[in-house]
């Protein structure tokens, strides 16, 4: 049975949401190794974390572009 396009949809959007978390998790963890306090949000912390997410999300739109098109 196939899904209805609202179904798929959303299939389709927890997936890439799910790949940009990691993809993010990824990022920030390498850029963070070296510092020593990162256990409570700090100002630094979450603009890494901004950076990260929105580098996740450019590198996931790049490839679909270039998968799609």
């Amino acid at each position: 049975m196939a899904l209805e396009p609202v179904e798929e949809a959303q299939r389709i959007r927890e997936r890439f949401t799910s790949t940009v978390v990691i993809a993010a998790s990824i990022i920030a963890a390498v850029r963070l190794a070296r510092d020593e306090n990162i256990s409570g949000p700090s100002p630094r912390l979450m603009s890494v974390i901004a950076d990260c997410v929105g580098l996740a999300r450019l590198i996931l739109e790049r490839a679909l572009v270039r998968k799609c098109g």
